[in-house]
């Protein structure tokens, strides 16, 4: 079924990082587990050639990972390929064709995976001659837990250091699919699809095996209910493990907070997004400002830092809402406790600046015209590449409202990170 053909798994590369060698392409590595345990004669690349396309011949298939900062160079990839190899097939995947389908499809690509691409990928292997050039094959819950494991490859996995506290850790999904309804937001409101927990165990189990003591479980919203908390605990608290997850204030409790510390959590992120009520209202956050303060002081009571994340320039924003924010900072940063390991530390944060992505419920209102959004852009979105914390902190800025130009956005973002970072504390 499989004979004489070749997948290379393309990771693109994201130079507006400071390090893109930080966090393992976790879904490109599940791919390649199902494919070969399909028989299917896969590799990831993770650093393409585009000026050494010898090394790449014997590929058949070519499949593409991207994100929408990405596309410059996935396109560029597509045209080399197409100029060397034009008989090869060419297909992209990831978030980037989800919410930009119109946009790829004016490029050559044989292939564009809409969604999930397991069961797409699957099916252009082994036989496209009748597929529709646009694939969208969703993947239910009870197929997604019938997937091999993503495929933890030592050599690959070394090229990647990320660490919580200062121990060794990679990553983990323990579900799909966030259930909250944030305007600013592509994945709002899409369906939830969890892993078993004997599957989160097979990877906890592969992750200490290669020697790791962390996980950050990457999940949307870690702490979806009591009961999936009590699940999941009790399948980490075994692995004597230290781990980081995302948590949602209207969700947090007590208990959850105890089973967490319990299990070996030293750290919660968390959407805080500003600390003025009237953006978190516009925004559909369904928080308060109080319910994210009450948060921090849960989880630092148990031990837990919390880093929150911020965004500044969202609809609204103005003087009043900047020195909002500010306050909150002053009330995050100000904290000190001792973590598990009798560390005394402090809590964290990023801040960015809002890049209004299509699939959002703010990009959509703004590309119709809508007057209620007090949100201007201030060039043409494509010629940006859109991400939302490059080099040093910095930001895609291409918005204003009628109270900041995008400059006094990005000198106030400066402002907070000289003044706030000096506060973090973590030994």
């Amino acid at each position: 079924m499989f004979d004489n053909k070749r997948l290379l798994l393309i990771v693109l590369r994201d130079p507006f990082l400071d390090s893109d060698r930080v966090m393992p392409p976790l879904g490109v590595m599940s791919l390649h587990a199902l494919m070969l345990a399909c028989g299917v004669d896969s590799v990831i690349e993770n650093d393409f050639d585009i000026n050494n396309l010898e090394k790449y011949q014997s590929f058949t298939h070519f499949g593409i990972s991207c994100m929408t900062p990405q596309r410059t160079e996935a396109y560029q990839i597509l045209h080399a390929i197409r100029a060397r190899y034009p008989g090869r097939i060419v297909i992209i995947g990831g978030p980037h064709v989800k919410y930009y389908l119109e946009d790829c499809q004016q490029q050559d690509f044989d292939f564009l995976v809409v969604g999930d691409g397991e069961l797409a990928l699957q099916a252009i292997l082994e036989d496209a001659s009748q597929l529709e050039r646009v694939i969208c094959m969703p993947v239910s819950e009870a197929q997604m837990n019938q997937f091999p494991i993503p495929c933890r490859e030592p050599s690959f996995l070394n090229q990647y250091h990320y660490n919580i506290h200062g121990i060794r850790a990679t990553t983990v999904l323990t579900a799909k699919g966030c259930p909250m309804g944030c305007t600013f937001c592509e994945d709002a409101r899409t369906k939830v699809r969890i892993y078993s927990p004997s599957y989160i165990d097979k990877q906890i189990v592969q992750i200490k095996e290669l020697g790791y003591r962390g996980i950050m479980f990457f999940d949307d919203i870690f702490t979806l209910s009591l009961k999936r908390v009590t699940e999941l605990t009790s399948i980490i608290k075994k692995h004597n493990i230290y781990f980081r997850c995302f948590g949602h204030a209207t969700r947090m409790t007590r208990e959850m907070c105890r089973l967490l510390a319990e299990a070996g959590c030293i750290e919660t992120g968390f959407g805080a997004e500003s600390g003025s009520q009237k953006i978190l209202d516009v925004t559909m956050k369904r928080t308060t400002v109080q319910m994210n303060r009450d948060y921090i002081e849960l989880c630092n009571s148990f031990g837990i830092r919390v880093k929150a994340f911020l965004m500044l320039g969202l609809p609204g924003e103005n003087a009043q809402t900047i020195a909002e924010t500010r306050e909150f900072l002053q009330f995050l940063m100000s904290k000190r406790f001792k973590n598990a390991m009798g560390r005394e530390i402090s809590n964290d944060f990023d801040l960015t600046i809002f890049f209004p992505y299509k699939g959002t419920s703010i990009r959509n209102a703004m590309d119709h015209g809508s007057e209620a959004l007090d949100l201007f852009f201030v060039g043409t979105p494509s010629d940006y590449a859109g991400f939302y914390k490059g080099k040093g902190g910095s930001s895609d800025t291409i918005l204003r409202t009628s109270a900041l130009s995008s400059e006094e956005l990005i000198q106030i973002q400066k402002n907070l990170f000289n003044e706030f970072k000096s506060y973090v504390q973590l030994f």
